[in-house]
C-alpha cells in the first residue's frame, strides 16, 4: 500500500461541502473470517447479519451487557467474511473487547485498515454516478476481487459512497477517472457529510456512553428486535418496549469558533458543572465556518432549547430538522 500512501499524502484536499473525493486513512476496517463468523456477529452485534448478501451492506452496534455502545458498524459482507466499517481511532479497543468472545468459536479477527486503500465520494453528478464501479443505491454494495464499494446514506441530492481497494492501482485509476470533475477535500468534510446525513459514530470520548436507541439506531434500521440475545438486549429491549425514551440524538448548529469535540458536556443554561444533560457525538465546521453537529441529550431539555456547552455557555445551540423520520 504505500504506492497509494504517497499518492493519498499528495492531496490533503480542503473544506469542502458538495462534490467531493477525499482520502479516508481515518476510517478502520475489521476482518471478521472463519466457519462461526456468521454466528459469532449474530451474537454480539444488534442487527441480524444472517440475511446480509455480497450486495447489500447495514448499520449494527456492539454493546456492553449493560446496553451501553462500544462500537456503531457498517457491516459488510465479503466472500470469506465481513468487514465492519467503524473509525480507525476505535479499531484497536473494540479488537480487544471482540476478542473476548471468540471462546471455541472458529472466528478470526483482524485489523484490516492497512490492506485497503480508502476513499471516499459526494456527488449528484450523473455521470459519475452512471460509472459501474459505483453501487447504484442506498444500501447497496459492489465488489470485486479488487475493489468493495458501498453507497451510503444520501444527503439531499448528493449520493455519497465509501471505496475500499485492496489493489491500490485500482483505487488511484478511479480517483483519477472521477478528479477533473469533483474538488479534493479533507477528511473533516467526510465526517461534516456523516453529521449532516445524521449518522452517529462512536470515538473513545463517547465509548460505553450511549444505549443504541439513544443515537436514533431505530430509525436507521440499526438494530433487529427479533434476532434474539445479544450484549445488551435486554437494556435495549426493556427501553424498545417498557421504557420511554428520555434521550435521543439531535442535529445542531452551534454558533461558535471553537470547535466541540465528541464527548463534550451539555448543560442546561445557567449550570457551571456537568449535570447529565448530553453529550456532544462529533462535531465539523463547513465551508463558511458554521459549526454543524451531532449530540445525545435529555428530549425535554433539548427541545426547550434549554442546553448550552459546559466549556462555550455562551455559544447558541439551534436544532436542524434530521434527515429521517424518527418513527421509522
Amino acid at each position: 500500500m504505500n504506492q497509494w500512501r504517497e499518492f493519498a499524502a499528495a492531496r490533503p484536499g480542503e473544506r469542502r461541502d458538495d462534490e467531493f473525493i477525499s482520502v479516508a486513512d481515518d476510517i478502520g476496517l475489521i476482518l471478521i473470517t472463519g466457519e462461526d463468523a456468521t454466528d459469532y456477529l449474530h451474537n454480539l452485534l444488534s442487527n441480524d447479519v444472517r440475511p446480509l448478501d455480497e450486495e447489500h451492506h447495514q448499520l449494527s452496534s456492539y454493546s456492553t451487557p449493560k446496553g451501553r455502545m462500544l462500537g456503531i458498524f457498517r457491516v459488510v459482507r465479503i466472500s470469506n467474511g465481513y468487514l465492519l466499517v467503524t473509525p480507525r481511532s476505535t479499531v484497536l479497543p473494540l479488537l480487544e473487547s471482540l476478542a473476548r468472545y471468540v471462546l471455541q468459536s472458529r472466528v478470526n479477527l483482524a485489523d484490516a485498515s492497512d490492506y485497503f486503500a480508502r476513499f471516499t465520494l459526494v456527488t449528484a453528478q450523473a455521470e459519475i454516478l452512471a460509472h459501474p464501479a459505483l453501487p447504484p443505491l442506498p444500501g447497496n454494495t459492489l465488489q470485486n476481487d479488487k475493489i468493495v464499494a458501498l453507497q451510503l446514506e444520501p444527503l439531499g441530492q448528493q449520493r455519497r459512497f465509501l471505496l475500499c481497494a485492496l489493489d491500490p492501482d485500482a483505487a488511484i485509476e478511479l480517483w483519477q477517472s472521477w478528479q477533473d470533475r469533483l474538488q479534493v477535500a479533507d477528511y473533516a468534510s467526510w465526517r461534516l457529510s456523516e453529521i449532516r446525513a445524521g449518522i452517529p459514530s462512536i470515538q473513545p470520548a463517547t465509548s460505553d456512553e450511549f444505549v443504541l436507541q439513544m443515537a436514533n439506531l431505530g430509525a436507521l434500521d440499526g438494530v433487529s428486535f427479533k434476532k434474539g440475545c445479544f450484549p445488551g438486549q435486554e437494556i435495549v429491549a426493556r427501553m424498545q418496549y417498557l421504557g420511554k425514551l428520555k434521550r435521543r440524538m439531535f442535529l445542531a448548529r452551534i454558533d461558535t469558533g471553537q470547535l466541540p469535540r465528541a464527548g463534550d458536556e451539555l448543560v442546561t443554561r445557567g449550570k457551571d458543572r456537568a449535570d447529565g444533560s448530553g453529550k456532544i457525538v462529533d462535531a465539523e465546521f463547513d465551508t463558511k465556518g458554521q459549526c454543524h453537529c451531532l449530540y445525545i441529550a435529555r428530549i425535554d431539555r433539548a427541545e426547550a432549547g434549554e442546553l448550552a456547552l459546559l466549556e462555550q455557555p455562551d455559544a447558541s445551540i439551534e436544532n436542524s430538522a434530521l434527515p429521517y423520520s424518527l418513527a421509522s
